[in-house]
């Protein structure tokens, strides 16, 4: 009795279990069918030959087109090939260029190089990310403000450390507020946890956002559980709730809706992958993908 009771319970947890998915994750491109295929172009191709989805592996070597390569990440066109390519401060000749480069800044010597100082820079190219800003024409340190220091909700605004930010509370003072990891963490900032995209300010507590809290078939899709990690929903009786299967998925969309890792089967079924593989850089993905199509129309 005891055994049975127990088999019970965890197969209505089982079945009352929401559908997870990782978006960091897409299925192996041999599992999927023509359709699916070609929403993967970052990934893989159809080879028409076999009549099957195939993973494809190109380098900067693979453009052949200067404007193809100039595009990638990383590529580099050099005496009529495309070469991989690691670029340095040293290799920005011009302020575009530089500020495509990481960690490089376009000072006032016209010269791209590593982080200095504010007042190095001029105002069109003072560089934010290092705490620098461009006002009255020049670029100077970010200055930092004292929250306590603002009276209303329009004024309630900047940094007052680099890790701390002012906003405006629940009773009605300016606080500072550090790194958001949870939507519990805007308990005291009703405006901030609403239009924060994943929480929903409820009774006195801000809570993360649920299926249910979908108000039509459109909005309706998923909901974010972690970085990568999202829960999928379902419409059903003109409500939103936990997807606790993919039934209702069809053939158009449930490649998509579950973030790639789930596919359309050949006795029509939106069914898990048997095999998930992790994203590669997408930078330079999309790029060669674009090409491999563009050969394929040729």
């Amino acid at each position: 009795m005891y055994r049975k009771l127990l088999i019970s319970l965890c197969l209505i947890g089982l079945t009352s279990a929401a559908v997870t998915v990782d978006a960091s994750q897409h299925c192996d491109c041999t599992e999927l069918n023509q359709t699916d295929c070609a929403l993967a172009l970052s990934w893989c191709l159809w080879n028409t030959s076999d009549s099957e989805c195939q993973e494809y592996s190109l380098g900067c070597s693979d453009l052949a087109s200067q404007i193809l390569c100039d595009a990638a990440d990383s590529c580099k066109w050099n005496s009529g090939s495309c070469e991989d390519w690691d670029p340095s401060c040293s290799d920005g000749t011009t302020a575009a260029l530089c500020n495509d480069i990481d960690d490089c800044y376009w000072n006032k010597s016209n010269a791209c190089a590593s982080f200095s100082a504010c007042t190095d820079y001029s105002a069109e190219n003072c560089p934010g990310s290092e705490w620098c800003t461009a006002s009255s024409g020049s670029c100077a340190a970010y200055t930092f403000v004292t929250c306590s220091s603002f009276t209303t909700a329009a004024t309630c605004l900047g940094y007052d450390t680099k890790t701390t930010r002012c906003a405006w509370a629940n009773d009605n003072t300016c606080k500072s507020l550090g790194a958001v990891s949870a939507c519990s963490d805007l308990n005291n900032f009703t405006n901030l946890c609403n239009a924060s995209g994943s929480c929903v300010y409820e009774g006195s507590a801000c809570r993360a956002e649920k299926c249910s809290d979908a108000s039509s078939e459109l909005t309706c899709n998923a909901i974010s559980t972690g970085d990568t990690t999202y829960s999928l929903c379902s419409w059903a009786n003109n409500a939103c709730a936990d997807a606790a299967d993919t039934s209702a998925f069809t053939k158009d969309n449930c490649y998509a809706r579950t973030f790639r890792n789930y596919k359309w089967s050949s006795d029509n079924k939106c069914v898990a992958c048997d095999d998930l593989v992790d994203n590669d850089d997408m930078s330079n993905s999309v790029i060669l993908g674009a090409f491999v199509l563009l050969a394929l129309i040729a």
